[in-house]
Order: structure tokens, then C-alpha cells, then sequence
């Protein structure tokens, strides 16, 4: 079989063909400066009419969702996508079966099979981006939530005591931290970036070790509130910017320190990089795809 892996993102439609075996080949993105729902469809059926033959779709998209109804709540970034059925809207414009799930749910989905939450029963994804995506698995099977809500901690308060105060994916973004990174070494925004950052890092610049500082002390407060309420084994991080060593470090060492100043002894997670960093979403979304034996809806 040959299938069409979709990864909807703020700025870019990442896509790949893959069997049932969930190797990827033939990856490529397009940029997603469409503006409209219309334009979203068109984009996806430019992709898929240059994909050959294929048997399926398999969509992984930011926004809360139904992944059995197809039924988008929220378009996350796009959302001129909320109150559209993007299952029936694709199949209708591919004639092929789809499948969809929230991103971050198929970033846990490619992790529990074999990747960085293979050995636990509880666990949490959180991927570094935009914003910050979550996703909860709990007993082995995804928590989805009552409103399939469950993992959005990009909306967490910033500041218990303000409710206009902002939210994590506000503060805490891949952008807020290099913006923070451009204010403290004295750079034009444009000019910086998290490779650069990075690059500093490395050869010593305080500016680029306090804005990652400041940026994993906030990551690090966010895995010890979920870990009280959730109590998991594994935290996962993805995202791009997961495949810095130096992010995971310390981030790791973060959580420790803020565990080990709790008032009581309090069990706390291990917290490790993805395995399938960018290609997660595009794996994961093809695993619930075979999950769930997509059919055409009417």
C-alpha cells in the first residue's frame, strides 16, 4: 500500500510517502501561506495530485479535533479551519480513504510504538514550536479529554493571580525565546534565530545561556505542575528544536532542580528527547491511519 503522510503546521505542510512499514520517502513541505479553508484544500490537493497513486491519507494538523468524525473544533493557526469536516472536505477533493489527528497526538502516537514513551504506560509529549504542543497518554491509550482538549498547554496561565496574563505559548515559544535572545545580544529580530542561538551557546555568549536559561526554567516549572497532576513515567520533548543536546540538558537539569527543592519528596518523571523529532507528526499520523482503517464518509 501506498500512502500520502500530511504534517499541518503554522508555516508549512511537511508530506511524505510511506507503506505500511511507516518508512518515509519523498519528503518535501510547502509553505502554508494560504488564508482561507478553500486555499488549505487546494494546497493539500496539489500535494496529493503530485503524489502518484495512493490508497490513503494520513493528516496530522494543528487545532483541536474529533479523529473519528473528522470535525475540526479549532483550526489551531488556521483557523478558518474550525467548523469544517476536514476528513469528508479531503476525501472529497482526493476520492481516497483519510484519516486525522491533533499533531501532538501523533507525536505521541510515533513515540508510544517504538520511540522515547515505548517503555511506559504514562506519558506526556510536549512539542517545542509556535506554541508549546501537549499530548497525554495515559494507561496506553491517548487521553483525548472530554472536548478533546486534553494537552493543550499552550494556554496554561503564565501568572495564577492575572487571568489577562500570557499564555505559555505566548511566553514560551520557540519565537518568544528568540526574540529574548535578540533583545539581550543587541540583534535586529530577523537576524536571529535558534540556529544561531545555539551557535552562540557553543562559544560562550551569556546572552544566548540566559535566554535558553530563562526559556528551560519556564519549560521546567510547566513538567513539574503536569507531573503533579498527572504523576507520568516520561516526559517526551520534540520539535525542531529538540535535537539541540543542549536544550534537553537543560531542561533536564531544570526539572531536577525544581523537584529537588519541593517542600515534600514528590516522584518525578525522566524527561528525554524524541526519537522521531520532525518526522513524528508525519509517522504517527500514518500509525493512526492504519490504526483505524480509514473509509470514505459520506
Amino acid at each position: 500500500m501506498r500512502y500520502l503522510a500530511l504534517d499541518v503546521g503554522g508555516s508549512a505542510i511537511k508530506h511524505a510517502i510511506t507503506g505500511d512499514d511507516c518508512v518515509l520517502s519523498d519528503k518535501g513541505s510547502v509553505p502554508a501561506d494560504f488564508d482561507s479553508h478553500a486555499g488549505f484544500l487546494d494546497a493539500v490537493t496539489g500535494i496529493a495530485a503530485r503524489s502518484g497513486a495512493l490508497d490513503g491519507i494520513a493528516v496530522s494538523t494543528c487545532g483541536e479535533l474529533d479523529p473519528v468524525s473528522g470535525e475540526m473544533f479549532s483550526g489551531g493557526t488556521h483557523r478558518f479551519n474550525a467548523g469544517t469536516n476536514l476528513i469528508r472536505a479531503i476525501q472529497e477533493r482526493c476520492g481516497v480513504p483519510v484519516s486525522l489527528e491533533n499533531d501532538a497526538n501523533c507525536a505521541l502516537i510515533a513515540e508510544a510504538h517504538d520511540g522515547a514513551l515505548a517503555d511506559c504506560r504514562n506519558g506526556v509529549v510536549l512539542v517545542l514550536g509556535t506554541g508549546t504542543g501537549g499530548a497525554v497518554m495515559i494507561d496506553g491509550r491517548i487521553h483525548h479529554g472530554s472536548h478533546f482538549h486534553s494537552g493543550n498547554v499552550s494556554f496554561l496561565r503564565s501568572d495564577l493571580t492575572r487571568p489577562d496574563s500570557p499564555t505559555l505559548a505566548q511566553l514560551n515559544g520557540v519565537p518568544a525565546l528568540i526574540r529574548e535572545f535578540a533583545a539581550l545580544a543587541g540583534l535586529p529580530e530577523p537576524a536571529a534565530s535558534s540556529e544561531l542561538l545555539f551557535e552562540r551557546l557553543a562559544a560562550g555568549d551569556p546572552a544566548a545561556a540566559t535566554a535558553l536559561g530563562n526559556y528551560c526554567s519556564r519549560l521546567g516549572a510547566v513538567i513539574f505542575n503536569l507531573q503533579v497532576v498527572l504523576d507520568v513515567e516520561v516526559v517526551a520533548i520534540g520539535g525542531g528544536i529538540s535535537a539541540q543536546p543542549a536544550l534537553i540538558e537543560r531542561v533536564v537539569a531544570e526539572v531536577d532542580r525544581q523537584f529537588e527543592i519541593a517542600r515534600v519528596p514528590l516522584p518525578r518523571p525522566v524527561v528525554r528527547a524524541c526519537r522521531y523529532r520532525n518526522d513524528a507528526n508525519l509517522i504517527g499520523a500514518l500509525r493512526h491511519h492504519l490504526a483505524v482503517a480509514a473509509v470514505p464518509r459520506p
